[in-house]
């Protein structure tokens, strides 16, 4: 289903909702930034996330209800509930890093999990820059130049995981090398999550161009 060159205000509440998720999507990958580069009073800075994966959840079940009462869409209505969902996991991965970290009782963050937020922070705003140009219809061009960039950003997580890992188990402690190679396999799926959002909004401009 292409992208109506017009859209009534009921129809554009849809992508309201998406940028709106997108732009909490935001706020928590840079909230996990701080955590890691400023690691200290892990507890509030870990809750602070937890709670903008609650408001992502909130627009989420805003966005099914609305799709549930609705006949017209200005996409498909898997395509929206996708990337919602898709989107979502983004918040969901995230929390669950940040709670990874308390739990084991990490007491310093490696200089791969500060990259590791990096690529997350800068794939996640490629994200929002593609999203607006689907809505605002330019061109293919312009959506697929950020949604590659998300791609070559998850590239460079796959190689930063493997060679975190590399180095991680060089060490002989076993459960610090069990904690943290969860943490990285973790932070590593968030960028997985981010290319799955990629790959929907590519899927929408071919379809709809």
């Amino acid at each position: 289903m292409a992208l109506k060159e017009w859209m009534t205000p009921q129809e554009a509440q849809f992508f309201d909702l998406l940028e709106r998720e997108a732009a909490t999507v935001a706020e928590g990958a840079e909230a996990l930034r701080n955590l890691l580069k400023d690691y200290r009073n892990v507890p509030a800075q870990r809750q602070k996330i937890k709670d903008i994966e609650h408001r992502a959840d909130e627009i989420v079940h805003s966005l099914h209800d609305h799709l549930n009462r609705s006949f017209v869409t200005p996409l498909a209505k898997e395509d929206l509930s996708g990337l919602a969902s898709s989107l979502d996991d983004i918040l969901d991965y995230i929390n669950a890093a940040a709670t990874r970290l308390a739990i084991y009782g990490i007491e310093k963050p490696t200089e791969p999990m500060v990259a590791f937020a990096d690529i997350i922070v800068k794939a996640v705003e490629q994200l929002r820059t593609a999203l607006r140009a689907v809505r605002a219809r330019e061109s293919r061009d312009t959506v697929l130049k950020a949604t590659i960039e998300v791609n070559r950003l998850e590239n460079l997580a796959d190689d930063l995981l493997n060679s975190s890992l590399e180095e991680l188990l060089k060490g002989t402690d076993p459960l610090r090398i069990i904690k943290f190679k969860e943490l990285y396999e973790t932070l590593e799926v968030v960028t997985d999550c981010c290319e799955d959002v990629a790959n929907i909004l590519e899927d929408i401009v071919v379809k709809g161009r």
